[in-house]
């Protein structure tokens, strides 16, 4: 039995991006828990919501994440892409990107 699209779309974009359930939880605003469903295929048809919130963080369509699509992103707005992956990282990782962006704005 192999995995459905969505779960298996979901494991290689995390990968891609290097984001952890955790990660991707803080960043889209859906449960770790849900994530955990979706990737585990306890939850095969996720709410549209979990799905739009889950791809605008990666910036890819809804719909790819059901299908293995021959290029998975689509322009989406770079500053929104952005905000939503720093809102993934842990507080920490955050302090130091701001130091850094600080440093080579002078």
């Amino acid at each position: 039995m192999s995995k459905s699209d969505i779960s298996e779309q979901l494991a290689r974009l995390m990968r891609e991006h290097g984001v952890s359930q955790s990660g991707l939880s803080r960043g889209c605003g859906v449960p770790q828990s849900t994530i955990n469903r979706i990737l585990n295929e306890k939850t095969k048809e996720p709410r549209r919501s979990v799905v739009y919130s889950i791809a605008t963080f990666f910036g890819v369509s809804p719909e790819s994440l059901y299908r293995e699509p021959a290029e998975a992103y689509e322009e989406v707005d770079i500053v929104t892409r952005l905000y939503q992956q720093m809102r993934a990282l842990r507080p920490n990782q955050r302090k130091k990107l701001f130091a850094w962006l600080v440093n080579e704005c002078d």
